[in-house]
């Protein structure tokens, strides 16, 4: 019996990841106008952001099914496996609904379904301890513990670098994103209680980077913790930002990663941050 991991492809983890932390990353497909793409397989990182940049439309994301998770869990269900399951928040997606539908077909199969409350970076992080909890022996309700007591102590901080797409998702107007872009804004997010939410703004990219990294102070670092680093295209950035928190966080070990195609059709290209668990 194996404890078995399942996520999906909005925690931005690299599917090449799965065979070495023995995980399953499920890919959402999205659809730039009639045309349809799965993340990671016919839409890598790339191409996805080259057509961002000239897209006027924004692409759209389609849920994960119940049928795609039930195949999923069929043959790890029939092997008497355990299953914890990391979706994206459901105040995001149904894919976390659609999980627990799927659990359903399976009613005496050890099946744990978490709602993470986050995305992208900060899901990367969850996904990752979950990964170290079952290396260490523990059960999947053990783990499904564990990851409940922590969700509410990770935190994501990011500026957004580009506000074309802020305005392109109807969430600036048209006037507003001119007279930001002119002034160098640059929105600071985080997420909150599952949601993305802009709490911040800051004059340029510099400043944005330390409004950042100033919330992360305010809070505290767990440095029992890995701390997750993201960026949409923009390794510049990211490399920054990270030197930035080499000099001013007190912080264990440093990882990263990409922003994949469901957090990047809302925040564009030239978005960076940092996910942690707080004090």
């Amino acid at each position: 019996m194996a404890v078995r991991i399942i996520t999906d492809s909005s925690c931005d983890h690299p599917f090449s990841i799965q065979k070495d932390w023995n995980i399953e990353i499920i890919p959402f497909r999205v659809f730039f106008g009639d045309e349809e793409y799965i993340d990671g397989q016919n839409l890598t990182r790339q191409k996805f952001y080259e057509m961002m940049k000239t897209t006027q439309e924004l692409p759209k994301t389609a849920q994960i099914t119940p049928v795609e998770f039930e195949e999923i869990f069929r043959p790890y269900v029939e092997a008497g496996d355990e299953i914890v399951v990391l979706p994206i928040s459901k105040e995001m997606s149904g894919t976390y609904n659609s999980a627990l539908i799927a659990k359903e077909m399976f009613p005496d199969a050890p099946i744990y379904v978490v709602d993470t409350i986050n995305v992208t970076f900060a899901l990367a992080l969850i996904v990752d301890l979950a990964v170290r909890a079952r290396d260490e022996g523990l059960d999947a309700k053990a783990i499904y513990d564990r990851i409940n007591a922590l969700k509410e102590r990770v935190r994501l901080y990011a500026v957004i670098g580009d506000l074309k797409y802020l305005r392109l998702g109807g969430r600036l107007s048209s006037a507003g994103a001119v007279v930001g872009t002119l002034l160098g804004i640059k929105p600071i997010i985080c997420i909150r209680d599952g949601k993305v939410i802009g709490i911040d703004k800051a004059r340029g990219l510099k400043a944005g980077y330390q409004t950042v990294l100033n919330y992360a102070k305010k809070d505290g670092i767990d440095t029992d913790y890995p701390v997750y680093f993201g960026h949409s295209d923009f390794p510049e950035a990211l490399e920054e930002l990270q030197m930035l928190a080499r000099d001013q966080l007190e912080k264990g070990e440093m990882l990263s990663c990409d922003i994949g195609p469901i957090v990047g059709t809302h925040a564009g290209p030239g978005a960076v941050g940092l996910a942690f668990i707080a004090k």
